[in-house]
């Protein structure tokens, strides 16, 4: 098994294993930050009714449920992941009859078994930093698009302003983690977010990656101080 392939399982695994605990966290850790980014990401989109939108990494839902939200809502999402337990839990919340425009496919975004040139838009939130690689992904997700259809990218992000950058590190490092690990029950989990958003290229590098992948039109734009940041691109016309 490759590294990637070994790196693709294990975060597969982890993020099932808090799956039951992942939305009460996301809301706890970010003080309800996540629900509010989210909504910015749908803004950005900025989605007609009737578009078929894809949303990639949709693990529990919570980003398709919000661009359902809109008085313009789409006649479907296609929600793929690799985290059938995270799946799980998301098709329970999308149950509702109001809800049922979404429909989850198992797979990953550096081979999204969807054809080519469907997509009207696609969103991931929070999920490139666990792409096992992340031009691949990008490029897959271009592929899927239609031309002129928009890519959202809502991603957190380390604070460029120093006195929050090192405030948001000493909670990240300390606090994160012991809570992920009381109400979770995995506590690496939560260290794991961390070093993934370390690790996360910069934000003007990440634009760079877009338009190497094939995106126009790009940019980003910081979200409460710079904690999470929300990308933007478009397939050329």
């Amino acid at each position: 098994m490759s590294t990637a392939d070994e790196k693709s399982r294990h975060i597969r695994r982890m993020f099932d294993r808090i799956g039951h605990r992942y939305d009460l966290l996301n809301r706890l850790l970010s003080g309800y930050g996540d629900v509010r980014w989210r909504r910015a990401a749908v803004r950005t989109l900025d989605a007609s009714a009737e578009d078929l939108l894809l949303d990639v990494g949709i693990g529990t839902g919570d980003l398709a449920l919000e661009a359902l939200k809109g008085r313009r809502k789409p006649r479907l999402i296609v929600g793929v992941d690799a985290a059938t337990g995270m799946m799980r839990i998301g098709r329970k919340k999308s149950a509702h009859p109001e809800r049922r425009a979404i429909r989850f496919v198992g797979g990953s975004a550096e081979a999204l078994p969807l054809r080519s040139g469907v997509f009207d838009g696609a969103m991931v939130a929070f999920g490139v930093r666990n792409f096992t690689d992340r031009a691949a992904g990008l490029r897959c997700i271009r592929r899927v698009l239609k031309p002129g259809g928009r890519l959202v990218v809502l991603e957190l992000s380390v604070p460029r302003y120093p006195v929050i950058r090192q405030l948001y590190r000493l909670y990240a490092a300390h606090a994160i983690p012991w809570i992920g690990g009381v109400v979770s029950g995995d506590a690496d989990a939560y260290r794991y977010l961390q070093v993934s958003v370390e690790a996360f290229p910069e934000r003007d590098r990440f634009r760079t990656l877009m338009e190497d992948a094939g995106f126009v039109d790009t940019g980003w734009r910081d979200l409460t101080l710079g904690v999470a940041t929300v990308y933007w691109g478009e397939k050329r016309s």
